[in-house]
């Protein structure tokens, strides 16, 4: 059988390749480290889908607030049953604004708001102010409004 040939650096004799065991124990350690790994990644993706969701609900927020205000008129927010998605209507009409539904990632839902839709009226002050909350497999989130229409996000 011919040996494997061998290259010399600097002195060193250096010899190609890789044996059978060193393949080996490189590979149980690997798949070793995957499976520690896997359920943080889980529960990494879980928490990102939380976060993604409030931020979702944020931004949305922040774009009825300008909306009434640039506008100069009232914005209403109208949250589904299920509480898996919401969209924006006029304040006065009641007419859905197009392309305003939005849809919450995986099973990310709002479990909390207040008993009447918020509304934002011409001068970005928020009517009733309120949280919503908003519930995951790994937590939950509070997306306070207050009256002046101003908006933050707690962590419970």
């Amino acid at each position: 059988m011919p040996r494997a040939r061998a290259k010399e650096w600097h002195g060193l004799v250096l010899t190609t390749g890789f044996s059978l065991a060193e393949v080996t124990i490189v590979i149980a350690c690997a798949s070793i480290l995957m499976a520690a790994s896997v359920p943080n990644l889980y529960r990494l993706r879980e928490e990102w889908s939380l976060w993604g969701g409030v931020h979702i609900l944020e931004s949305s927020l922040q774009w009825g607030r300008a909306r009434a205000v640039t506008a100069n008129t009232s914005t209403m927010l109208i949250i589904a049953g299920d509480g898996r998605s919401f969209y924006w209507a006029d304040g006065y009409s009641g007419d859905k604004y197009e392309h305003s539904l939005c849809h919450l990632p995986g099973r990310i839902r709002i479990v909390g708001a207040p008993k009447r839709p918020l509304r934002f009226y011409q001068r970005g002050n928020a009517v009733p102010a309120g949280t919503f909350t908003l519930q995951g497999e790994v937590g939950q989130y509070r997306v306070i409004v207050n009256v002046g229409g101003r908006i933050r996000v707690q962590r419970d």
